[in-house]
């Protein structure tokens, strides 16, 4: 049996805004090395923004896979956090690509298709300045972070 309290709290939310997401990106060390910027976090989803660097290049003229793939998990858990306060681990993700860029600010907006009490699915798509698409995929997340027992964390940890 649960007490209602409990039930009660449970069920709160801890919406995150854009300045809390970008503070807490700057403490995830490849978060911060990417350098999104969420820009905006209301009904229509949430957007970021990230500046193209040298870093970024796979085959001459083109933004490497992994860095778009990276740049919709990112999307898809701030789309997350900002609607429940965060979730656990992506667990299934899957990237279309779409068009070659280089050299060009990339944009994102992350929606969320489902959110349950298991898991949680967001939609998302990267686009350049001009609004050409640029990849789009989804991304499954657990709901919520699982906490490892004490005995399971390494005896250096």
């Amino acid at each position: 049996m649960t007490h209602p309290e409990s039930e009660r709290r449970a069920r709160e939310v801890r919406r995150a805004s854009a300045e809390a997401m970008n503070a807490y990106n700057a403490t995830v060390p490849f978060n911060a090395w990417l350098g999104a910027q969420v820009v905006s976090a209301d009904h229509e989803g949430v957007r970021l923004k990230v500046p193209w660097r040298v870093e970024f290049g796979g085959a001459p003229g083109m933004t490497h896979g992994g860095i778009l793939a990276g740049i919709i998990d990112l999307s898809a858990y701030m789309a997350l956090m900002a609607e429940k306060g965060g979730a656990g681990p992506t667990i299934d993700m899957r990237i279309d690509y779409h068009r070659s860029v280089v050299n060009g600010t990339l944009f994102s907006l992350a929606k969320l298709l489902r959110v349950g009490a298991t898991i949680s699915t967001v939609e998302v798509v990267v686009h350049d300045a001009e609004q050409r698409l640029i990849a789009s995929g989804r991304c499954v997340f657990l709901s919520q972070g699982r906490k490892r027992a004490p005995d399971a964390l390494p005896a250096d940890a």
